[in-house]
């Protein structure tokens, strides 16, 4: 009743809606007519319309007539049953009642359905068609009619409850020939399986022949075997419902067993048509054992057996496929299970490159590139595994992810070109360590600094101004790159500068020298390969040219400017001092003739 009352309020419910947008433009007068009236409309039909109209308008309107006559009120007495056979026979009307009130319910929804059909094709006609008209009256009646039907059934059904509760204590149930039967059923429903996986497998093979005489036969075997297995499917619900009535007039706690397998027995062979045979069941023996048992007992025998079955619901809904991947089914369960698993992951991750951290900051052997690169490396095996884990226990065959892979192969390809070739990338640099944390790397004259990060896609340049600079992975494997502290902290640096023409080449290379020698910087670093020394580049226009070079070694090298600047504050002290003029920019013009009229002061 709950359920009908639901349907009813949600059809009440679109058809407002269906008003609100559409507008109302159905003849109400059709709607509620009596066969009186329907009599006069047939007779005034348009004759001159095609007779596939006229027969079909005449149909309408004898079924509608029908509607009209029809009379659902209906008295019914239920006999108190006094034997088995009796008890047994009012279960099997009570069972044909609830599969026909089934019958009614999915009439009543397919009807509702073409009420809102025809309604909106009635809005969009520009004119009135008076078969849709019928029709739209036929399914309203027809709804009234089923509505009306069901609402009948459940009075049958409660008064069928009635009598099985005030029946029951005087019936006379013969247990051990119930319980034979119901072995008996259970052995040739048994057989009957069995004999229909073998014919489903000789279907196959039929097929596979190309037999199609063979093929229809299997065919008509396993039709005969479902009736069969019907017959004996309704025989055993009778002796299970016998079976659980003498428990249930035992007052034993078998009573909640019987009742547990006959609706799992429902729901397991029961047509799916059938929606509300499975409640009205239930209700039935809900009442029963109220009215045998009283509130408190069936409490305290199906508090257990509830929390069980409501688990079991909650795990069948958890376990029903929302969707497929690759014929695989997948279930609120397993993406929960497979959520938990990625988390539980993702804090594996976390932790390991939080554990290689502090082992890190601990040991001095471990340099700090060396840290992320064990924690890069490991946090994104790591996810690798738990993907992995995460398809097993979804049931995706890695074999379908492979063909989904090469299918996606070319959307790839072009689409995330970058971001794979970045990827790899970022594992050759790691790997191959030519860049690493610490770093100082120049990738052109306006970009350089040093490495503070590296990731998978990515690295992070900080320079001297403080800019971070992000810097693709791709474009340090494909283009080059000046890594100034590669292997050590030792670079040489080239500082140019030019004196006048007439200065002695010699007088200047010791004057530089002296003076670098005594300037007594720290960070020059000399050996017998690696020394300082002034050399003469060239004679330009207007100095001759020369470049000190000097080795430095620590820290000053990532600051190329500022250590630039020392030197050449040296040099230009040095040059003063010794009188060594610097020569600025200057040309020297010749005058090969001269207007006799100009005169020289």
């Amino acid at each position: 009743m709950e359920i009908l009352m639901i349907y009813r309020f949600i059809f009440t419910f679109l058809l407002f809606m269906q008003q609100l947008l559409y507008g109302v433009d159905i003849n109400d007068t059709i709607v509620s007519g009596d066969k009186i009236f329907y009599s006069k409309l047939e007779k005034n039909l348009d004759k001159n319309q095609t007779s596939d109209s006229l027969n079909l308008q005449q149909t309408l309107l004898v079924k509608l007539k029908e509607f009209s006559l029809a009379n659902t009120e209906e008295n019914i007495s239920i006999a108190v049953p006094t034997t088995q056979e009796a008890y047994q026979g009012m279960f099997e009307h009570y069972l044909k009642e609830s599969m026909q009130k089934s019958n009614y319910h999915n009439q009543l929804l397919e009807n509702q359905q073409n009420l809102l059909l025809m309604k909106k094709q009635i809005h969009n006609d520009k004119q009135m068609d008076l078969t849709k008209q019928l029709f739209y009256a036929y399914y309203s009646k027809n709804i009234n009619f089923l509505t009306k039907q069901i609402e009948d059934i459940n009075k049958h059904l409660l008064s069928y409850q009635k009598s099985f509760i005030s029946s029951l204590p005087n019936i006379v149930f013969d247990t051990k020939k119930n319980q034979t039967s119901l072995e008996a059923y259970n052995a040739a429903l048994k057989k009957l399986n069995e004999q229909e996986k073998v014919l489903e497998l000789k279907i196959k093979q039929s097929k596979l022949m190309n037999n199609e005489k063979s093929l229809e036969a299997f065919k008509k075997k396993i039709e005969q075997i479902k009736k069969e297995k019907y017959k004996y499917f309704r025989q055993k619900l009778f002796v299970s419902f016998l079976l659980f009535s003498k428990s249930l007039q035992d007052k034993d706690k078998k009573t909640f067993n019987y009742k547990k397998s006959m609706v799992e027995f429902i729901e397991k062979h029961h047509e799916a048509k059938y929606t509300l045979v499975k409640a009205d069941l239930e209700e039935l023996f809900r009442a029963m054992e109220l009215k045998i048992l009283g509130n408190i007992k069936t409490f305290e025998g199906e508090s257990f057996e509830e929390v069980k079955i409501q688990l079991y619901k909650v795990w069948g809904i958890a376990n029903q496929p929302l969707f497929y991947i690759n014929k695989t089914p997948l279930s609120i369960f397993k993406l929960l299970i497979a959520l938990f698993i990625f988390v539980i992951g993702f804090f594996i991750a976390k932790f390991y490159k939080h554990y290689i951290h502090n082992l890190a900051s601990r040991s001095r052997s471990v340099t700090e590139s060396t840290q992320t690169l064990l924690s890069n490396l490991g946090h994104y095996f790591i996810f690798l595994i738990t993907f992995f884990v995460v398809l097993n226990v979804l049931g995706i065959d890695l074999s379908s992810i492979a063909l989904v892979a090469g299918a996606l192969s070319v959307g790839i390809g072009f689409g995330l070109q970058n971001i794979i070739s970045n990827f790899v990338s970022g594992i050759i640099l790691m790997l191959e360590r030519s860049v690493k944390i610490g770093d100082y790397i120049e990738i052109d004259s306006n970009t350089r600094g040093r490495v503070t990060d590296i990731k998978m896609r990515s690295i992070t340049v900080n320079t001297n101004s403080n800019i971070d600079i992000t810097i693709p992975n791709q474009s340090l494997i494909e283009n080059q790159v000046i890594n100034w502290s590669m292997n050590d902290r030792i670079k040489r640096f080239e500082i140019p500068f030019g004196v006048a023409y007439g200065t002695s080449p010699q007088k200047v290379i010791e004057v530089v020298l002296n003076a670098v020698e005594e300037a007594d910087c720290k960070n020059i670093f000399k050996t017998k390969e690696r020394y300082t020394r002034v050399v003469m580049t060239g004679m330009g226009d207007s100095s001759v040219n020369f470049e000190l070079f000097v080795w430095i070694a620590g820290k000053e090298i990532f600051y190329p400017k500022r250590t630039t600047s020392k030197f050449l504050i040296i040099i230009y002290d040095a040059l003063y001092a010794n009188g060594i003029e610097i020569p600025f920019p200057q040309q020297d013009i010749h005058i090969r003739s001269i207007d006799g009229s100009i005169k020289f002061k």
